[in-house]
Parts: structure tokens; sequence; C-alpha cells
């Protein structure tokens, strides 16, 4: 039997779902921190014992299921996105005459939208430092019945033009996938479309082209679509092949200052030994018999006579008689 302040019996943390200052002042009973600021709480005298510790099994409990509690300091700040380096915006209705902009600009007026917008931003974040457009088409819906969804999609491309009439194909046959129902009896019935994801969708056939028109459409975001994989594989060799060519050129630096070094050096002992040849009284010490001698009379020594050795004082045992007609 426990009593109610022991911590076998003690209630649990408050939950996470409280308010701010109320979850914060009811924290400090759930923080390890908090039971050395705090006076433990004295169990009173009971049947089994006055005094006794808490039982090391909810001991562990309460550290565990205070550990398990994430820390909002281990959170990652979110990533800030690359600074755009230029920007462009392109609004229909103002008379242009790109393709497919009086087409879909009809088409607009006719289902009662807004003008389509494209934003245009360039990056440079590519593995290969190429410069690239991500341009997003915003075709708003209609607030009026019958109400409209708003279309909104982006992509990616080398230039802002491209990119523009890429975006201008794409919009008119989302908006004809999207209204399929209240195009059908008008002159854009033919009109390829497209789902909410960009895949072309089927079309009835045509009175004269039949399917003609739906298959160049198919091609059509097939090639997108390779188009796009080369040109994430063009960065990425491009990438490949600077950092190829920062290490070669590092390979073929090196052998530049060691050639810098042993020239350094080859300086050093030339002046070396023209010190040295100075300190000798100008005396070549690099030619071929600098270090014989400049005696005439070593030749003398091969015809060796007795009466040469007569200035030495022989021992009696170290005398060495020598036979001058055994040598000759």
């Amino acid at each position: 039997m426990h009593d109610a302040d022991t911590p076998s019996t003690r209630a649990a943390p408050p939950p996470r779902s409280l308010p701010g200052p109320a979850l914060n002042a009811l924290s400090l009973h759930s923080t390890p921190g908090s039971r050395q600021t705090r006076p433990r709480p004295r169990p009173a005298p009971t049947a089994a014992g006055e005094g006794d510790p808490a039982p090391p099994r909810a001991r562990q409990t309460w550290k565990k299921r205070d550990t398990a509690r994430p820390s909002p300091t281990k959170l990652s700040p979110p990533m800030e996105p690359n600074e755009p380096i230029n920007t462009k915006f392109y609004q229909l209705g103002n008379g242009g005459s790109l393709i497919f902009e009086h087409d879909l600009n009809a088409v607009s007026d006719f289902l009662g939208r807004p003008h389509p917008e494209f934003h245009g931003v360039q990056l440079d974040d590519t593995p290969g430092g190429e410069l690239q457009w991500v341009i997003t088409a915003d075709l708003r819906g209609k607030m009026e019945p019958p109400t409209s969804e708003r279309i909104l999609f982006s992509f990616r491309e080398s230039n802002w033009l491209d990119g523009l009439a890429r975006g201008l194909q794409e919009a008119l046959a989302r908006l004809c996938g999207q209204n399929v129902v209240r195009i059908l009896a008008s002159r854009y019935a033919h009109l390829v479309r497209r789902d909410a994801a960009g895949v072309p969708m089927e079309l009835q056939p045509h009175p004269e082209l039949r399917h003609h028109a739906e298959h160049l459409d198919f091609m059509l975001y097939q090639t997108q679509r390779d188009l796009d994989a080369s040109r994430a594989y063009a960065n990425q060799t491009h990438a490949h092949i600077t950092e190829q060519a920062c290490q070669e050129g590092r390979y073929d630096s090196s052998p530049s200052h060691r050639i810098a070094s042993l020239e350094a050096t080859v300086k050093a002992q030339e002046d070396q030994i023209r010190q040295l040849e100075d300190d000798d009284g100008g005396i070549d010490i690099q030619g071929g018999d600098a270090f014989l001698s400049d005696d005439n009379d070593f030749e003398e020594d091969e015809n060796t006579e007795e009466e040469d050795y007569e200035f030495l004082e022989a021992g009696p045992d170290d005398y060495v008689p020598i036979d001058v007609d055994d040598e000759e």
C-alpha cells in the first residue's frame, strides 16, 4: 500500500494538446532536470516500512515515458530556395501572336475564364551549373456558376520562349481535358486533351483526320519526356566533365611545381659551386682531373731503387729486403 504522493501512484504527465502556458507549467513534473530543483516528497509511514523507496520498475517506466517525447531542438530548419537570377511574366489577352496563344485565349473566353498567366524564374540549381527556367502556368478558375477549378502546373526549359510555347500548348490541352462535356458541341471538340497530370487523353475520331491529331499529341508528349530526360543527363554529364577537368588541372599543375622546385635547387647548387670556386682561388672544381695530382714525378715511383729506402731506420724485425731484379 502506497501513499498518493508516491511515484508508483503519481498521475501521468498532462497531454500535449494542452495550451502553451498550461503545458509549460505542468511540464515541470515530467522533465528530468526538475527533480533537482524541487524537493522530493517524503512518503508517509506505511505498514511495510517507513520511507520505502519507490519501486524501480515504476521509476524506469517514468524515464522511458519522459525520454520518448521528441525534443523540438532536434528539428532541422527548412531549406531556403535558390535566389532567382531573372524573372518574366506573360499574360494572354494583350494582342500577342505566339504559337497556341490564339486558340488558348479563344477557349478561355468560350468557357468564361480569366486570361491565363505564365510566370518564369531562371535558376542556377543544376549539378552542371547550367541556367534553367522554371515556368509556371496559372489558369484561374471561374467563380460564377457554372464554376471551374483552377489549373496550375510547372515544368523546366532551357530558355523562356521555348518554355512559353510548351506551356501554351499544354495549357490548351489541359483546359480542353477539364471541360470535355462543355466543348463537345463546339468547334473545339476535336482539340487534343490532357488530364490533370498532363497525360494525353483519347479523342473521338475526327470526321476527316480520324485519330491523326490524337496520335500527334501522344508523340509530342513522349518527345517532351525524352527531352527532359536528355536535359537532365546533359546536366549530369556536364558536371562530371567539369569535375574531371578540374582534377586534370590539378594533376597537370603538380609537375610544374616539381619542375620549378628542381630549377630552384639547381640554381642554389650552382651558386654554392661558384662560391666554393671563389674561395679556392678560381680553381675549376668541376673539371675532369680536378682531384688528380699536379706533380709530374708520380711515374718515378715505378722504378724504385734500394737506396731510396736507406733513410729509413730499419729495425731487426721490420726490415724487409726488396729484390729489385724480381720486380723488373
